[in-house]
């Protein structure tokens, strides 16, 4: 299976893998191939890629986390943002059981990799994305030789780091083009806005909302908003970071495209003991294709 470019996309090309709306509607399903009028929705839609099936006889490869949980994990937070947007409060038990699902899978699949990371729709990027870090995060807790209850309190931290994002616009989270300065300010809020929503929360505990608060911190202290460094960042958060690397550079926007596993690897690699907990990187390492 490869991932193609939209613009690279052919009629009688085969689909490898579902394209999902965040409320769990197949938009275009595995195995269909491709006609005018499907590569015209496609477009439409504004997807930036999708995988195709290369191999003679027409096979898939497996996911870590099955299509239905991801699925369900996607709609959970795709309805969180709708209710926080309107103004109602944060209601996150609809997350919590995906989330015990996904982290049930990863321990019992034996498939130790990450593979492909998923195709998104440009406005419902931070949805599919927050399911990949997760993942990544939960993954890289198994090798650190979490219990259940720490894999559930890293897999909370990790699927609503970016719940911050909740509080800043639409219209400047989709743009595609260039953030002003203003623009770019705002968004550095979301990790002091999503640890003010997740510490008054119950259901939460409070080294999971330290997650939002400190994902954007790195471990040389050049991080925001507090600038602290090494283990002062919590170890949750310092896993969370990594993961947020690596599928926000690998993953296709309409407006780039994705760097490589290969590619965002040695970019990760390069800040190792820098910007990044080297033993987070060195486990990253371990679980990528």
């Amino acid at each position: 299976m490869e991932k193609v470019r939209i613009e690279d996309l052919q009629v009688g090309m085969i689909v490898g893998k579902s394209i999902f709306a965040p409320n769990g509607v197949i938009l275009i399903r595995e195995k269909a191939v491709i006609t005018a009028p499907i590569l015209s929705k496609m477009k439409e839609l504004g997807l930036p890629a999708a995988y195709i099936i290369t191999s003679p006889d027409g096979t898939t490869s497996e996911d870590l986390v099955s299509e239905a949980t991801r699925i369900d994990l996607v709609r959970s937070l795709s309805k969180l943002d709708s209710q926080v947007r309107a103004g109602q409060n944060l209601n996150i038990l609809s997350s919590k059981q995906p989330l015990y699902t996904l982290i049930d899978e990863i321990i019992s699949n034996q498939k130790s990799l990450i593979g492909m990371a998923d195709i998104r729709l440009h406005g419902d990027y931070i949805y599919g994305h927050s399911v990949n870090v997760c993942t990544i995060a939960v993954k890289i807790g198994i090798l650190l030789g979490y219990n259940q209850l720490k894999l559930s309190e890293l897999g909370i931290g990790a699927l609503f780091h970016d719940i911050g994002m909740t509080k800043i616009p639409l219209q400047v989270l989709d743009k595609t083009s260039n953030l002003t300065n203003d623009e770019v300010k705002l968004i550095q809020t979301h990790p002091e806005a999503g640890f003010g929503m997740l510490k008054e929360n119950q259901a939460i505990s409070m080294v999971s909302a330290h997650v939002a608060y400190q994902h954007h911190e790195r471990y040389d202290g050049s991080g925001y908003p507090r600038g602290i460094a090494g283990e002062s960042i919590h170890e949750f958060a310092r896993i969370t970071t990594v993961a947020d690397v690596y599928d926000s550079m690998t993953t296709e926007k309409i407006y780039r495209r994705a760097k490589s596993s290969a590619e965002t690897l040695q970019f990760i690699q390069s800040k190792r003991g820098t910007e990044f907990d080297p033993d987070i990187v060195d486990l990253l390492k371990q679980i990528i294709l």
